[in-house]
């Protein structure tokens, strides 16, 4: 029988895509070993884990050191929820503020990648049973709080080859268009050097519109060269945008202030002049009401809800019951642990909302999010089409359909 039972837990201070420390933590059983790393998000939502405690990740090493280490010996890896609740009473808090959220869906992924080594499985098929291929949703110009003030107010816009009949396809598309859009950006700014944003988007000093108007341009260019459909998206970070004393959604690029009703007629005519597929966190996260009305508005856009659901299955519930959105991002960090995640993943899926796997801004060489994709067929990957650590969840894609594991269906 293999053994999968925790021998010895470790954990270390690393770097993120922005440079910043972050924990990683490993796990040995008898013949195997794991490893995990927490991301951390800049757009970050009021109700998702803490990243670390007041002490910052210095604490966090010390808890895993003096506390946590020594409790998780014996545990069974196989036993995720067991090794999740122990995550959950050692904290004793809502958010994981006492040892951070990142140290706890550190060692709950590592948890996860354990046990599947010391079976002898990939990831994905110790998560779940699914195994289908995610399409690649992929940032391709970045603004709001990923890119600088000069850049565009929304902070991503977005494109997925929703036509593309092989993973090899569907990237090749994704990575021809944002070619494009490095050669194509200099027309509307002259100034612009090839640079990039926190998740590898163009960073370019355009507005909104105009970054809309090239990538549908480029787009379509694309699709006609390749004869594969494409369609892009938006997320725009609308609690970033949001003046809680005005009431308003400032966009300081386009010199506009929009109430609410605004707001809604702004991206209701967005959706219909780009075709828009896709639209993330249109409102502030805490104006539930919008949600529902532009969800019944919108067709058959999805409208996707990142910061007022946090990877939260209570938080999704209220949402489900007034039909705020019709899809949710899914990052393990923010709910703190694997269970919680997959909780989130099947509540949604069950209630018909489209679950979209997500990286964060300050990102990871880590792949797990790769393998939750496909072990519970959530239809997209959230990511870029560029950096190192974004490229390592696509080439794990990659890997993991050789395994005769095929695209899905949005």
């Amino acid at each position: 029988m293999p053994e999968s039972k925790i021998k010895k837990a470790t954990a270390r201070k690393i770097l993120d895509s922005r440079g910043n420390p972050t924990i990683e933590i490993e796990l040995f059983s008898k013949n195997a070993s794991s490893r995990a790393s927490a991301p951390a998000g800049a757009s970050v939502s009021a109700s998702e884990a803490v990243t670390f405690p007041k002490g910052g990740i210095t604490e966090s090493l010390e808890l895993v050191k003096n506390e946590l280490a020594q409790k998780l010996i014996g545990m069974n890896s196989k036993d995720q929820k067991a090794i999740d609740e122990f995550l959950r009473t050692a904290d004793g808090t809502k958010y994981f503020s006492r040892i951070g959220g990142s140290t706890a869906i550190a060692i709950s992924m590592a948890a996860a990648k354990l046990a599947a080594a010391s079976q002898g499985k990939p990831l994905y098929a110790h998560l779940g049973t699914k195994r289908v291929l995610p399409f690649p949703l992929s940032k391709m110009l970045g603004g709001g709080k990923h890119a600088g003030s000069a850049s565009p107010d929304i902070q991503e816009f977005l494109a997925c080859p929703i036509g593309a009949k092989t993973m090899d396809q569907a990237l090749q598309a994704n990575t021809l268009l944002h070619k494009r859009l490095r050669q194509a950006i200099p027309k509307k700014d002259k100034c612009f050097a090839g640079g990039r944003d926190d998740e590898g988007g163009w960073a370019a000093s355009l507005n909104n519109k105009q970054a809309l108007g090239i990538l549908k341009e480029e787009k379509e260019k694309v699709e006609s060269e390749l004869k594969v459909k494409m369609a892009i998206g938006l997320d725009m970070a609308a609690s970033s945008l949001y003046d809680e004393k005005k009431k308003k959604y400032v966009y300081a690029k386009d010199n506009a202030e929009l109430s609410p009703k605004e707001q809604m007629e702004h991206v209701l005519g967005l959706i219909e002049e780009y075709k828009l597929f896709y639209v993330e966190d249109p409102f502030n996260e805490n104006d539930l009401s919008s949600f529902s009305k532009l969800t019944a508005k919108a067709g058959n856009a999805l409208i996707c809800g990142d910061d007022l659901f946090a990877t939260n299955p209570e938080l999704l519930q209220r949402g489900i019951s007034l039909k705020a959105c019709n899809s949710v991002i899914i990052k393990p960090n923010q709910a703190g642990t694997v269970t919680d995640t997959v909780n989130a993943i099947e509540l949604a899926k069950k209630n018909g909302y489209v679950p979209v796997v997500s990286h964060r801004s300050g990102e990871t060489e880590d792949t797990f999010i790769a393998h939750l994709a496909v072990a519970f067929a959530c239809p997209m990957l959230k990511t870029s089409t560029s950096g190192g650590e974004r490229l390592a969840k696509l080439n794990e894609l990659i890997r993991i359909g050789e395994s005769d594991i095929k695209l899905g269906v949005i």
